[in-house]
């Protein structure tokens, strides 16, 4: 693979937005309101779709999960304890599956991420973490399945390479995507966490650093990135650059640069990251072979480096995956879909091929390009949204409550082109959601 471009086996939606309709729903909070309803539409994930685990009686774990949960708006119903606080830095499969068989009451069809509130364990035997509670643990998913295995080997792809969510959500059993947030203390994650909340429909212009170093056995990736460059260009907002820095051995290009979006490389340590400025739900990562092996300033440069310099979500690997450039983001993926209105742990998990020992850490709903808006004003809710289907019929739902059950309220929809228009007066809810009528025909 080195210095190949590889093919993708599914189309990419490059120049188009693709709109996914299901059953959950994303939260949007909304401005000038004092006590500020979330408006739940569907097509997106959202709080109420995320599991938030924490690491019994771990107080930096509990404090993380407890402020996620309260500024994310997650039920407190899916804030749950998990008793791995003695582990060390890894864990078995027979543990991990303890663990697994313990959650299964709270794994409801309503579950489409787990949030992990810790920085170790990060791995269980020979997968990350993260893929395990996405995938399940499978040594498929392994470069090495038994002690004899030797060399550099690629693993089983993943179900969710370069798909579409919502026939994700239809397998059996579904996959749950999972994603690490977590800081050596608790303002670190904080910071993280306001940052992906900050991120939401932003609309963000900005740059994509797509950097070739010296180091040639960590840029296997170039390729990917030259080409894609030259595909995108400038679309949307973000410029793609292609950096080629190999003349560069002790330091990079890539410092003191404002309104980074996206920035790959391949680096056992990337000078100058805390010189740039990251616009609210960047993505970083750079290949190499322990970014994922916890959360130390030892070794090489660990993936929560990135996260500490200003960006919302980044990627390492947890045991030595060799260079393929399967096993790690690829940009062509990640950035369409990203832009499309995906959520950052959508977009970043069906970007890689082969992430079963790649660890996926940063804030999972924050969605930079979400395109509906809402606004309440003297007790009048108006919504102004651009995914939903002008040819479906919907209903809106308002909650008083977290616990209390959902009523139909009065609205009026109306289509302007592509966008729907809604006027929900009276709106003293503390949630809204809009359902798509399944009865019409």
């Amino acid at each position: 693979m080195i210095g190949q471009f590889f093919i993708l086996k599914k189309p990419l939606h490059l120049f188009h937005t693709v709109l996914l309709l299901a059953v959950w729903s994303i939260s949007i909070p909304i401005v000038l309101a004092t006590e500020s309803p979330l408006i739940q539409l569907p097509g997106k994930i959202s709080a109420q779709n995320v599991l938030v685990l924490y690491k019994q009686h771990n107080a930096l774990s509990k404090q993380i999960a407890k402020y996620y949960a309260q500024q994310r708006h997650v039920p407190s119903s899916q804030v749950v304890p998990v008793d791995i606080w003695k582990s060390p830095k890894q864990i078995n499969q027979q543990k991990f599956e303890t663990i697994y068989n313990q959650l299964e009451p709270h794994l409801t069809d309503n579950i489409k991420v787990i949030l992990l509130t810790w920085h170790a364990p990060y791995r269980v035997d020979c997968m990350s973490i993260t893929s395990a509670f996405a995938l399940g643990f499978d040594k498929k998913y392994c470069s090495h399945r038994i002690k004899e295995d030797k060399g550099c080997k690629k693993t089983a792809n993943s179900p969710y390479f370069n798909s579409s969510s919502h026939l994700l959500w239809q397998d059996n059993p579904p996959i749950r995507l999972s994603m690490m947030l977590s800081g050596e203390n608790f303002e670190q994650a904080k910071r993280l966490i306001d940052r992906g909340i900050a991120a939401d429909s932003s609309q963000p212009s900005g740059t994509a650093y797509l950097v070739r170093t010296h180091d040639g056995s960590r840029s296997t990736r170039w390729p990917i990135f030259e080409k894609f460059s030259q595909i995108w260009g400038h679309r949307k907002g973000i410029d793609v650059l292609y950096i080629d820095d190999r003349k560069n051995k002790d330091g990079t290009q890539i410092q003191n640069k404002e309104n980074i979006m996206f920035y790959h490389t391949g680096l056992t340590h990337v000078p100058a990251i805390k010189t740039n400025n990251y616009l609210p739900g960047a993505i970083a990562d750079h290949l190499t072979s322990g970014a994922g092996i916890g959360i130390k300033h030892t070794g090489q440069m660990k993936a929560f480096r990135w996260l500490e310099a200003g960006v919302t979500g980044s990627y390492g690997a947890v045991v030595e995956p060799c260079n393929f450039p399967e096993k790690f983001p690829n940009p062509q993926v990640l950035i369409p879909s990203y832009l499309d209105g995906d959520s950052l742990i959508e977009a970043y998990w069906k970007s890689v091929q082969q992430p079963g020992e790649g660890l996926f850490v940063g804030e999972p709903l924050a969605r930079p390009w979400g395109k509906t808006q809402a606004v309440l004003i003297d007790g009048v809710l108006t919504i102004n949204s651009f995914e939903l289907d002008s040819e479906k019929t919907y209903f809106i739902e308002a909650q008083q409550t977290e616990s209390s059950p959902w009523n139909r309220v009065k609205a009026k929809i109306r289509w302007h082109g592509k966008e729907a228009k809604i006027r929900i007066p009276n709106a003293s809810g503390k949630r809204y959601r809009i359902v798509e009528n399944l009865t019409v025909s």
